[in-house]
């Protein structure tokens, strides 16, 4: 993380690094937990208490609520109201596109409109 803040900054990497922890766990639900002092190794933990470990269907494929999360981020961060074209803006910056498939979400409108809104 070092490597991508300017070394003028570097001072401040603590402060800077529990300022965004924070922001991250308020828009995403998720810790940032050191797993490693000695190399200064991280991992983010989910804070919610998802069904089937995130994933869409109980027990098949991979978790798919990083993308809801994401969603919901863009809604939070846009004052709790964002477009739809708000949102593609930014997955496509994540290289999510409507109507191409992605290795982790598959057709991503498709996740989007039929299976996450109806996720119990």
């Amino acid at each position: 993380m070092l490597q991508i803040i300017h070394p003028r900054y570097h001072h401040r990497f603590a402060k800077i690094l529990k300022r965004a922890s924070e922001h991250i766990e308020a828009v995403f639900a998720v810790d940032l937990k050191k797993v490693d002092s000695t190399i200064h190794s991280y991992d983010l933990v989910s804070k919610l208490n998802l069904p089937s470990y995130g994933r869409v269907w109980d027990g098949r494929g991979l978790p798919k609520t990083g993308l809801l999360m994401t969603v919901l981020g863009v809604i939070f961060v846009k004052g709790d109201c964002a477009t739809e074209e708000d949102i593609w803006k930014f997955l496509n910056m994540m290289r999510v596109h409507a109507g191409r498939k992605h290795i982790i979400y598959g057709e991503p409108r498709k996740l989007i409109t039929r299976e996450l809104v109806t996720m119990e």
